[in-house]
Order: structure tokens, then sequence, then C-alpha cells
């Protein structure tokens, strides 16, 4: 009897550790690992491991990702699919909306299909909207894309758990009827359950 007592002890504190490492591996899936880019300082480098950082210079300014906020989050309405970043930009929130009309995967995993696509911004059924601080801005492009380098599925002990979608954006705009340009934008995040949503 003792040593079915002790047998159930061992299994029930092997059982919490591989619970409680599942927990915090699920967790860290979701941190923002921020590495300075050397070449455009103020930016993370760009990656395609699921750091969840993105980073663009509106004009000389970087607007980045930060530990305090969730990054992104793709919203599907309809046929549409809205991107959304949010960061900072030195201590103004700032928020881009990019929404690409005619694609609308059912969930997270279908972002595969986005693999090596350029989209031209300046198309139809292109939207972007830009929030700094509390002003936002409905854009008018001149002229930008958003490239899905790489769009892959990520396996957590062999069983499909988010999408990382990495790649570069740039567009040019007019922000208080002056023009802009938002370049060297680069993202690469992770998108799963929590970052994800089709409604």
């Amino acid at each position: 009897m003792i040593k079915a007592f002790k047998l159930f002890l061992i299994l029930l504190t092997v059982a919490t550790v591989a619970v409680s490492c599942k927990k915090s591996e699920d967790f860290a899936l979701s941190e923002t690992i921020f590495i300075n880019d050397p070449y455009y300082p103020g930016l993370p480098i760009y990656s395609e491991w699921g750091y969840n950082t993105f980073g663009a210079y509106i004009d000389r300014k970087p607007f980045i990702s930060t530990q305090a906020e969730l990054p992104a989050k793709i919203l599907v309405n309809g046929d549409t699919l809205h991107l959304i970043l949010k960061g900072r930009m030195s201590s103004q929130p700032v928020e881009l909306r990019i929404s690409i009309k005619g694609y609308a995967p059912a969930d997270y995993f279908e972002l595969v299909s986005l693999n090596q696509t350029t989209i031209n911004l300046k198309d139809p059924g292109r939207a972007l909207k830009l929030k700094i601080g509390n002003q936002q801005y409905d854009l008018s492009i001149i002229e930008g894309e958003i490239l899905f380098n790489k769009v892959q599925k990520l396996y957590v002990d062999e069983e499909p758990t988010k999408s990382i979608i990495s790649g570069y954006f740039r567009f040019k705009t007019f922000l208080d009827d002056e023009p802009i340009a938002l370049s060297n934008g680069r993202f690469d995040l992770g998108i799963g359950y929590d970052t994800f949503y089709n409604y």
C-alpha cells in the first residue's frame, strides 16, 4: 500500500511538472524578443522565428512593438482580413491597420496561403488606418506594398500551435496634408488562438 502511494505521488509530481512546463512554453511563444538591427537603429532585426516583433520608420521616427502590448492581431470579418499592429513611436501609442479585401482565411493555419505573396496597397480593396495617440487617420496611399516573405506553421510536440508570418512593408501617404513615408517595415509575428479572430 505504501509503495503504491509513493508511486502515485511520483506520477503526480511528474504530471504537475509536465503541465507547468507546457504552460511556460506556451507563454514563452507569445513573448516579444526585440533584437536591435545594427543597420536600422531603433528597429528590430528581420527574422522568421516568431519573435513577435515589428518595426518601421514613420519618416525618421521608429514605430515598434513593445513588451507591454500584444504586438499584433488578425481580424477576419466577412471577406476582409485586417492586420493590426500596435506599438509605440517615442512615447506615443501607435496602431496601424492594414485591410485586405478578398482574403478571408477560416483560421490561423490557413495564413500559410500568403507565403511568398506581395500585395500592392494601392490596389482596390486595400485600406490603411493609422492611429497616433488619440488622432486617427484614414490613409490615402500614394504607393506601397506588404510582402509576406515567409508564412509557416509552428509545431510544438508535433502539434501545430501557431502560424508565423514574416515579411516587409512600406508605403507613402499623406498625414495632415503632408507627404510621409513609412519605410523599412518588417514583421515576425506568431498568430494563434489568442491573436486570430474570425467573426
